[in-house]
């Protein structure tokens, strides 16, 4: 039988993570705009990883500084706008779009 943690040890958990990594988790409160904010990150995570760049790479290719794109990676968006990530994500993906769903 699989046993599940309780809230305590996934907060525990969590806190643990957030230490350890470079990368912010987010947060189960999370803002509609922090959401959309995170998955936009997200795509930044899955280019960066599936085409073999390094964050120097990714910042010429975006025409932005290393450490701007070491925010956007690191998952630390809150000084990006939303339309700023998808301004930056549309020179990786010309054709985006950006579609809202309600849940």
């Amino acid at each position: 039988m699989t046993k599940f943690p309780n809230e305590k040890e996934l907060k525990e958990a969590r806190e643990a993570l957030e230490k350890s990594l470079a990368s912010k988790l987010l947060p189960p409160n999370a803002s509609p705009v922090d959401r959309v904010k995170y998955s936009i990150c997200e795509e930044f995570v899955k280019y960066i990883n599936l085409h073999k760049l390094t964050q120097r790479a990714l910042a010429e290719k975006l025409s932005i500084d290393e450490a701007l794109v070491s925010k956007i990676i690191h998952y630390s968006f809150e000084e990006f706008t939303t339309d700023r990530l998808i301004k930056y994500l549309s020179i990786l993906y010309p054709e985006v779009e950006v579609k809202v769903l309600v849940a």
